[in-house]
């Protein structure tokens, strides 16, 4: 069997790597400005770009279990460098750019997404930050009944009529 339908798999799915990386970085451009919109849409679009990849991956693994079979090697895992070192050169040339093409894309996107992931976090701490400083802590109160609870005496109506 040859690896011609492998070889237009991978094809296919180093592309759809290569357009998740682009929205990787258009979406750091994104989480930079704090448009939380436009990041909702882009999460949206990455589930189509990975339901995607999933289907081309079980395609992947039963063409490579096709290859591997054909060639009477049953042992053989069903990898995709176990389908390399089986198939003729030509493929395996082919076969071994787009794995070559695939993890450069995948390293590239682990660090993108690394990043993006240090701008959430920095926005959820400073979002943190923010609600600490704006949610003030109730005053402490000097003067009370010394068995009185803190809550009783703020839900206890106050003596004095503060409007001017």
């Amino acid at each position: 069997m040859s690896a011609k339908q492998l070889i237009e798999l991978l094809e296919k799915y180093v592309k759809l790597h290569k357009g998740l990386l682009e929205l990787a970085n258009k979406k750091t451009e994104v989480l930079k400005k704090g448009d939380m919109e436009a990041l909702s849409e882009m999460m949206k679009e990455e589930q189509k770009y990975i339901a995607a990849m999933k289907q081309i991956e079980k395609e992947r693994i039963l063409a490579v279990e096709k290859i591997i079979s054909a060639l009477g090697h049953t042992q053989a895992e069903p990898t995709l460098t176990a389908c390399m070192e089986l198939v003729e050169e030509p493929e395996r040339r082919a076969l071994e750019r787009l794995r070559n093409n695939l993890v450069a894309v995948v390293a590239e996107l682990r660090n993108i997404n690394e990043l993006n992931q240090q701008l959430l976090q920095q926005s959820l701490q400073f979002v943190h930050m923010m609600l600490g400083m704006i949610m003030s802590q109730p005053p402490e109160v000097n003067y009370k009944k010394p068995n009185m609870s803190t809550a009783s005496y703020e839900s206890s109506p106050s003596l004095f009529d503060s409007k001017a």
